[in-house]
């Protein structure tokens, strides 16, 4: 057995669910939910000392949602932001909400599809490191061809990498890569450990993980009924 699971609590998928939920029935919404996980991901982000000249690369649900949101208040610490919006398919509801807010503010977003994809590459070349929020913990089958090429850009990039929650296209019990998986040299992730961090290609994915909270504790949010 993995030595990290006697001093580590790790969670599944379906029990981070489960707080998750939890957090809601306390009338913590999934919009406050995003701005707290974002808020959290920023403090951590701003320890690591790194260039402020950042692209933040976000996928069409909640996991591209709090990187949007992460692109605002990163923006407002003075870092030079840049969001690249990934939009294969339609935004959801919240990445769309978190990506208009950043238009009418004026952050740079561009969009980003099959036809342009390699585009990309102009904006990661000019840039000290990465967002990625692309894909979080809800994927469970092989990532599309255009997530598996986006991936290859980003890891053929030899930019450092922040991944929100989980490297995209890492399977988050399993640790199976789902086609192409984001190499992070950083994860700071929501709530607990997950198990895919430490079993089978887990660990050469996530490079130093981070837990942060969703602005409730695991502890708190276990006590409620």
């Amino acid at each position: 057995m993995n030595p990290y699971y006697s001093s580590k609590e790790i969670l599944s998928v379906e029990k981070i669910r489960s707080l998750e939920e939890k957090a809601k029935q306390l009338g913590l919404k999934e919009r406050i939910l995003i701005e707290n996980a974002s808020s959290s991901m920023i403090s951590v982000i701003d320890n690591l000392n790194f260039y402020k000249n950042v692209l933040v690369i976000a996928g069409k649900g909640n996991n591209g949602a709090d990187v949007l949101s992460c692109a605002r208040k990163l923006a407002a610490k003075k870092y030079k932001v840049i969001a690249a919006v990934l939009e294969e398919k339609p935004l959801g509801k919240e990445a769309l909400f978190q990506k208009k807010i950043l238009e009418k503010i004026k952050i740079p977003v561009y969009s980003f599809n099959d036809s342009n994809i390699n585009d990309i590459k102009i904006f990661l070349k000019n840039k000290c490191f990465i967002l990625d929020g692309i894909l979080g913990i809800g994927v469970k089958y092989e990532v599309s061809d255009f997530y598996k090429k986006t991936i290859r850009l980003i890891n053929d990039s030899d930019k450092p990498v922040v991944a929100c929650d989980i490297p995209s296209g890492l399977d988050p019990d399993k640790g199976i890569v789902l086609g192409e998986a984001v190499k992070a040299d950083y994860t700071v992730s929501f709530i607990a450990y997950k198990k895919g961090f430490f079993i089978n290609q887990g660990p050469n994915y996530t490079g130093t993980i981070i837990i942060t909270d969703i602005g409730i504790s695991k502890e708190a949010l276990s006590e409620v009924i």
